[in-house]
């Protein structure tokens, strides 16, 4: 009940409680007042009732209509819906026919009758209201609607027969004289209660999901009620309220209208229009989304055999948007690689097939460039025919070229990797986490012989003496784990005795150090197996003889020290090490590794304790001399045991040389790289420079390569050229400075002058540097240089092509490839207006004054012609003293105006001729505007030489329109 009340509260409260509040207080006062008729005759209610009932019959059809065609199938619910409506239209029809006064309809016209009519047609509407009230019904399709319609419309037959053909068997509704029978009263106030039933359940209704529908319906029913109790009051068919009844009646059809209009039309439309909306903004989201991913998009009719490529397609391989072709055939003739048509076409052919869900295929594809380009192509069917035939199919595209060369520098590297690893002096093995020999080079097979090796089966540990294994391999399995929780050190150590059998067995024991690493593949490891029996021999001998020690130790060139490993003391040094260091022996003696090593004293501490741990080790680290140099030194370190003191023995290397060679190396790769990504782009430059048709365009190209030529650079190019109309400075790296450690200049010049000038700004490494960006200073600026030259070149003999040389307005060429693009664009909106123009006595000009004379006045036309006409207006010597004049977007008449101002002004034009002045010249022009007068180019010149004979016939020195009529006069 709270769901009702405050259903209540929201109609009651809004726009639709307060009608109904009228409509109710309207009916209390009518009661209240006396009795009156408000129609005197019968004939004038008759044109009210005829009004009221014709717009309700519309009303209840347009509502069933808007059911009908509101879905493609129906549910029973409005099914019966719509057909009770509709058959409300027919009673209603039926009631309207049947009213006395009318022209009788198959029996005589009495009000019994029509009331009949009136309480079958409340029945059906009100019906429809209790109908469509209801939410439990299922809004599965019907099963049967042909069926339902059929027993609708078989009611609507029965119910008019049994009116028209029993009216004696029909009980009365109205008696004259005395008024409505107690039956018509009752049944009015049954049709009310079903009227207020289905209100109250409207309101509450799940089926309708706006609740302004849902108000509107209520309103109408309770409205409805308001009409039946009306038509309990009324005493005469022309009384007040039966004419309110009907006023109610109207009310409540067109609230009905509305709810299911906007229900079942408006907000299905609605809801249509903000589907499309969605579906347009996830298009343009999925367009943009190919645009960044660099996904191109293709698209096959499998019946034409031809296909669509998106623009980012094109994009991809550097062709133009629209220059594929749209035939398949010419992809498989001229652009796919002939090695990799054949899996293609076949990895294609099953996918039609339906042997694959996806086709998925990689190929080489011709570039714009005429390269072959590597491409990954992704397509699915989305289309078939009636006979379940693909049709149609839909995919993408991606640029997988650099996954290519990377694919194949990997394979370049594995093989060389696989060469180092065959071809090492060491004993190599690959080993899975339990020790088992997965892969292993010759050197392993020399080591072991004659001993075989089964790959798979055998272990490493198997060769390590069983006194020995326990503990390496519990060392090595705790270095897995950290391996695992990526805690470790990057390698594994150990020296083993291996233990071989020969084939008398007995023991054949072998010295080695075994160095493990992690490869990247899981549980997989390389192991390195280096036979260092004879060092071992020779450090037990150097352990055992004290003697031969002190002898090794001071002999040879090589630095050694004894160092305490728990202090870091040096306990001695050879003679080496003193004239290394700068120190005499004396003075190393009371040193401590701490003021030599610049290594950090826990590092050395570390270092100390794996040496006494593991006997023998290596590393890298940075000594200082007594003189403060620092020197690089690779340092040798081995447990000894002297007068029962264990001490770590060191030899140092000193590998300055080596550590600034390969420091020399790293620059030297990276001034390469350096040198080569500035060539990439200056090649790009260069080619795209020298593709240019406009000077112009020079401009946004530097722009856009200077600053990637010259990374890590301050810079400024200034130009002047003449073509441009101002000078141009482009800058990179920030503004320059005025002292710069390093600054480089060079002049754009050509045999004409100068263009401009190039500044870089750096702070190089050194010389090599400084020349480095010198050269490459100068090959740009040779490279722009050239560009210009070219260009400039270019523009020169395009002028010499098309320009007259004595006027140098447009000559003949020019016009016959410029004129018929214009003539066929031109419309009656954008005319395109000609003229042909001839000297007026030229002839006896040249005679009198001389040939020059007559170039100078043909100059002064041509200047004049370009000084009084627009910018975009065509003017060419066509011939001798002839001349056409072309205007786009002029009419005739604006043309006409334009070429008597160019007369006029070369009628003011005079010139020195000896002790002679020649003034007063003038020219004859014919006129034609297209497309008024045609398209065909030749045919318009014709037609205005005909204009142009016009002219000369009428006087000369003047401008005649071509005009057919005239002409022929």
């Amino acid at each position: 009940m709270a769901t009702l009340k405050t259903a209540l509260k929201h109609l009651l409260t809004g726009p639709m409680g307060s009608l109904f509040g009228l409509l109710l207080i309207l009916m209390i006062v009518m009661r209240l007042m006396p009795g009156q008729q408000v129609f005197g005759l019968m004939h004038n209610y008759l044109g009210f009732h005829s009004l009221i009932e014709l717009t309700c019959v519309v009303v209840a059809v347009l509502s069933a209509l808007a059911i009908f065609n509101s879905y493609r199938t129906l549910s029973y619910q409005y099914l019966c819906v719509g057909s009770l409506m509709a058959l409300s239209a027919v009673m209603d029809t039926l009631h309207l026919l049947s009213m006395p006064g009318m022209t009788d309809f198959f029996s005589p016209n009495t009000l019994d009758k029509a009331i009949y009519f009136w309480l079958l047609a409340r029945l059906c509407a009100i019906s429809a209201l209790l109908l469509l009230s209801l939410s439990h019904f299922s809004d599965q399709p019907a099963r049967f609607p042909r069926l339902t319609l059929m027993l609708f419309l078989a009611a609507g037959v029965l119910f008019p027969i049994f009116v028209f053909g029993y009216p004696q068997d029909i009980p009365a509704m109205y008696i004259p004289g005395h008024g409505l029978t107690p039956l018509k009263i009752m049944l009015e106030w049954g049709l009310a209660g079903m009227a207020v039933l289905a209100g109250i359940i409207l309101l509450r209704s799940t089926r309708l999901r706006q609740r302004r529908d849902r108000e509107m319906l209520t309103l109408a029913a309770w409205v409805t009620a308001l009409a039946e109790i009306c038509f309990t009051l009324y005493g005469s068919a022309n009384d007040e309220f039966n004419i309110l009844g009907h006023i109610y009646k109207a009310i409540s059809y067109i609230l009905i209208f509305r709810a299911l209009f906007l229900s079942h039309l408006r907000y299905p439309w609605k809801a249509l229009n903000e589907t499309q909306t969605r579906l347009a903004e996830q298009e343009q989201r999925w367009n943009l989304a190919l645009k960044g991913s660099a996904t191109g998009v293709w698209d096959m009719n499998l019946v034409t055999d031809r296909l669509f490529a998106s623009a980012q397609f094109h994009q991809m391989l550097g062709y133009r948007n629209g220059a594929l072709p749209r035939e398949a055939q010419a992809w498989r003739e001229r652009l796919f690689h002939p090695d990799d048509l054949g899996h293609v076409m076949a990895s294609f052919d099953e996918h039609v097939a339906g042997l694959s869900e996806h086709w998925r295929c990689e190929y080489r594809f011709l570039d714009a460039q005429n390269q072959w380009r590597w491409l990954q192509a992704n397509g699915q069917i989305m289309d078939f025919d009636e006979e379940q035939r693909p049709t149609r199919i839909v995919g993408t595209v991606i640029d997988i070229q650099t996954r290519r060369e990377q694919e194949q520098r990997l394979s370049e590297a594995r093989q060389r990797l696989q060469t180092l690893f065959d071809t090492t002096p060491l004993s190599m093995l690959v080993i899975d986490r339990k020790g088992v020999i997965q892969q292993h080079n010759p050197m392993l097979e020399q080591l072991l012989t004659p001993h075989e090796i089964a790959i798979g089966q055998d272990s490493i540990w198997q060769w390590v003496s069983t006194e020995e294994e326990s503990h390496p391999l519990q060392s090595w399995q705790e270095w897995q784990q950290q391996v695992d929780m990526s805690d470790h050190e990057s390698t594994w150590h150990c020296e083993l005795t291996m233990i071989f059998y020969d084939h008398g067995r007995s023991e054949q024991p072998l010295w080695t150090e075994w160095v493990i690493s992690a490869l990247p593949e899981e549980d997989l490891y390389l192991l390195l197996i280096e036979d260092i029996s004879a060092r071992r021999q020779a450090t037990e001998l150097l352990i055992e003889n004290a003697g031969l020690y002190r002898s090794t130790f001071e002999s040879g060139n090589a630095i050694k020290l004894l160092i305490d490993p728990d202090s870091g003391a040096i306990i001695d040094a050879n003679t080496a090490a003193s004239d290394y260091y700068g120190y005499s022996p004396a003075m190393l003696r009371t040193m401590t590794m701490a003021s030599i090593s610049l290594t950090p004293q826990a590092t050395r501490q570390q270092r100390a304790r794996k040496t006494l741990l593991e006997q023998e080790a290596h590393f890298e680290t940075r000594h200082r001399l007594a003189d403060g140099a620092v020197r690089d030194v690779e340092v040798f370190v081995a447990a000894v045991v002297i007068g029962g003191r264990t001490l770590i023995y060191e030899m140092v290397h000193d590998i300055t040389a080596r550590k600034e060679a390969e420091q020399d190396l790293v620059l030297l790769n990276q001034r390469l790289s350096q040198d080569g990504l500035y060539r990439q782009h200056l090649n790009e430059l260069s080619t795209r420079l020298f593709e240019l048709n406009d000077i112009a365009g020079v401009i946004p190209l530097l722009e856009e390569y200077l600053p990637r030529c010259f990374t890590d650079t301050c810079g400024e190019l200034a130009l002047r050229i003449e073509e441009l109309e101002q000078a141009h400075c482009i800058t990179w790296g920030g503004a320059l400075i005025e002292q710069p450690s390093f600054e480089y200049r060079q002049r754009l010049s050509t045999s004409t002058g100068a263009m401009g000038r190039m500044t870089l700004q750096a702070n190089p490494r050194d010389d090599e540097d400084r020349h480095r960006l010198e050269r490459m200073t100068d090959e740009t600026a040779r490279i722009l240089t050239l560009t210009l030259i070219n260009l400039r070149l270019r523009n020169q003999l395009t002028d010499h092509a098309y320009r007259d040389a004595l006027t140098g307005l447009y000559n003949r060429r020019y016009l016959n490839e410029t004129l018929p693009d214009l003539l066929e664009n031109a419309s009656a909106e954008s005319p395109v207006s000609l003229a042909l123009l001839d000297l007026d006595h030229f002839k006896r000009l040249n005679d009198t004054w001389g040939h020059d004379a007559g170039d100078q006045v043909l100059v002064a036309l041509g200047e004049i012609l370009t000084q009084r006409l627009r910018a975009t207006d065509l003017s060419c010597r066509y011939g001798g003293e002839e001349f056409i004049v072309v205007l786009p977007g002029a009419s005739a008449s604006i043309a006409m105006m334009r070429l008597n101002e160019v007369l006029e002004q070369f009628g003011l034009w005079s010139m020195e001729a000896g002790d002679d002045r020649i003034s007063h010249l003038t020219f004859s022009a014919g006129l034609i505007e297209a497309p008024r007068q045609g398209h065909d180019m030749n045919t318009l010149i014709e037609l205005a030489d005909q204009a142009l004979y016009g002219a000369k016939h009428a006087g000369r020195g003047r401008v005649h329109s071509f005009d057919a009529a005239l002409l022929a006069n």
